[in-house]
């Protein structure tokens, strides 16, 4: 009695992830119901934008489920709808976008043919990186969703100065303090568009300075990667 018990405990206890399914029979098969949760989209609605993919963010955004997109173009396509909410609100803060060209580029890294000539630990600080920041920024985004002023000029500004300042100074700098120097190195090398690394990296936006100082990381997204996706 005592392991039914037990067992029946444990199975109420594990938390339901939502997630992307691949198509509603999958779904059904998954979680032996027929309807769509408000935090679950199929892969078809958020390729092809729909009002199921939109929903689902809007609950999952105000209900902090981050953890719920689980790969680069989850997050990625998040991103392309977060932009389209808040631009048509009038907001000009430009740090969303700055973070979909980011998704954007891990998603070529792992791509063939780039992904050929990026190492493997390269790859996993994108990974990495991108699930800390999406996860920690999820609730400044909600702040800003749900915000009755609208942020334009230097209030915007100001919005993605403190922003960049936790990605940079807190988020980001947790994996730095992990890392070897040798991998810091190899990271620095692709920021910079070193080698091969120049046709993956746009002049314009190629990083200067020290990369495991959050001080240069925070001026380069500030000054040089703010100023490429503005425009």
């Amino acid at each position: 009695m005592k392991t039914i018990l037990f067992l029946a405990f444990f199975i109420v206890s594990i938390p339901i992830s939502a997630k992307e399914y691949k198509s509603l029979k999958a779904y059904e098969k998954s979680t032996q119901k027929e309807t769509l949760s408000p935090s679950d989209w199929l892969k078809s609605d958020r390729k092809k934008n729909t009002l199921v993919w939109q929903k689902a963010n809007v609950y999952n955004l105000k209900n902090n489920l981050s953890k719920e997109y689980l790969t680069i173009k989850q997050r990625r396509d998040f991103y392309v709808w977060y932009i389209s909410e808040i631009e048509k609100k009038g907001h000009q803060v430009v740090w969303p976008r700055m973070a979909l060209f980011i998704s954007q580029k891990i998603k070529t890294m792992n791509s063939f043919p780039v992904n050929i000539f990026v190492r493997k630990s390269v790859k996993e600080y994108g990974e990495d990186g991108s699930i800390i920041v999406f996860n920690n920024v999820f609730l400044d985004l909600l702040a800003l969703y749900k915000s009755d002023e609208t942020l334009k000029n230097d209030a915007a500004l100001n919005w993605d100065k403190k922003i960049l300042h936790k990605e940079q100074f807190t988020w980001i700098a947790s994996l730095y303090k992990t890392m070897s120097s040798k991998k810091i190195k190899r990271i620095e090398r692709v920021a910079k568009g070193k080698f091969l690394f120049s046709l993956f990296v746009p002049k314009e936006i190629r990083f200067q300075g020290k990369i495991e100082l959050a001080k240069d990381r925070y001026k380069y997204a500030l000054d040089r990667l703010r100023a490429y996706c503005k425009d």
